[in-house]
């Protein structure tokens, strides 16, 4: 029987970013794992994963300083299986698959507003040269992202595959309009909703300067920020830019679904999953005219300058976009689940 481990560090807090994938990959692979397969998901002790599942077994080991190397990893190897990171996290252990989700760090830097950028930098580095030089495959999202690793790895094409992300996690999701009662002022089908954590590369900015031009218009802001990585920059939400923090995926599919658009100024992305939320939801997005988006998204939203927040957002929401439909059957995590196992059948 094929054994492979999977990391789960990263699951129990906010189901966001990287959590996110780990979270619904690890819930898609439970529906489709296959009698002669094993695969246990390990976790720190005192971990909630908020998820139950049926075909995949749970693990929990103790915590320690270098966990993924000192746990998951020594597990891994100790039962002969192959070792799955989904979080970007280098590895020793070379019977080992890593997903790289980007090399931002590498590749475009952090800006002014990063606490610690040099160290950032450094260790991920580190951690990268770990997975790219010891891992036998690695993994990213999107062909934007394998064309940078290339680029800067030089390593063998064949050691890099595409696994993209999916979108059922919206339509599992139920729905909670509390938000709407507690923030009282938002006016539904009437606001532009933004969805990231709070970092430099999200361009919030953007939001806030095409705000003042169109000061009747509402923009409202969903998102997390991390105070030991990023400088908080929300005091710059003012006026009709309403920020609401991390909001639940109940509340977050309620307003994805009540907003005239989504709106994604990203100025990087290794995929960009908001704006396929909000078309899962059937609500219109406008996002960077970036070359991951263009490769990801096509004629199916509108396209803005990252670095030009003059746009009218009102007539290009106005514009008629080309069906989704053929984009939410090609990214699902039930796809995504189905690419792992082949990795896993390759490796394992």
């Amino acid at each position: 029987m094929k054994k492979a481990v999977i990391n789960g560090r990263g699951l129990g807090g906010s189901i966001n970013g990287i959590p996110r994938y780990i979270h619904e990959t690890v819930l898609a692979l439970d529906k489709v794992c296959p009698d002669d397969l094993q695969i246990t998901l390990v976790i720190p002790e005192g971990t909630d994963i908020g998820m139950e599942l049926e075909r995949i077994n749970v693990v929990s080991l103790p915590n320690c300083p270098a966990w993924d190397y000192l746990r998951a990893e020594r597990y891994a190897k100790k039962q002969g299986a192959l070792y799955i990171n989904l979080g970007s996290k280098g590895v020793w252990y070379r019977k080992s698959i890593v997903n790289v989700h980007d090399i931002r760090p590498l590749t475009l830097g952090d800006g002014k507003l990063t606490r610690n950028s040099v160290k950032t930098k450094i260790k991920f580095g580190i951690s990268y040269f770990l997975a790219s030089h010891r891992a036998a495959m690695l993994t990213t999202d999107s062909k934007f992202c394998k064309k940078e690793i290339l680029g800067y790895s030089h390593l063998d094409p064949k050691k890099v595959r595409v696994i993209g992300a999916g979108w059922e996690h919206i339509e599992r999701s139920g729905r909670d309009d509390t938000v709407f009662g507690e923030f009282g002022s938002i006016r539904k089908k009437e606001y532009y909703l933004a969805v990231s954590s709070i970092a430099p590369h999200k361009n919030f900015s953007w939001i806030v300067e095409n705000a003042k031009l169109h000061p009747d218009s509402q923009y409202v802001i969903v998102g997390k920020t991390d105070p030991s990585v990023w400088l908080d920059e929300t005091d710059s939400f003012k006026d009709n830019v309403l920020y609401l923090g991390y909001q639940s995926d109940e509340r977050l599919t309620s307003l994805l679904e009540n907003a005239r658009a989504l709106v994604f100024p990203s100025l990087y992305e290794g995929f960009g999953m908001p704006p396929m939320e909000a078309l899962a939801c059937g609500t219109g997005a406008v996002v960077s005219d970036i070359e991951v988006l263009r490769e990801i998204y096509g004629d199916t939203v509108s396209y803005i300058d990252p670095k030009d927040p003059s746009a009218d957002l009102g007539a290009l929401t106005a514009k008629p976009c080309a069906s989704c439909r053929e984009l939410l059957r090609n990214y699902s995590w039930h796809h995504t689940a189905l690419k792992w196992l082949r990795l896993i059948d390759i490796f394992g």
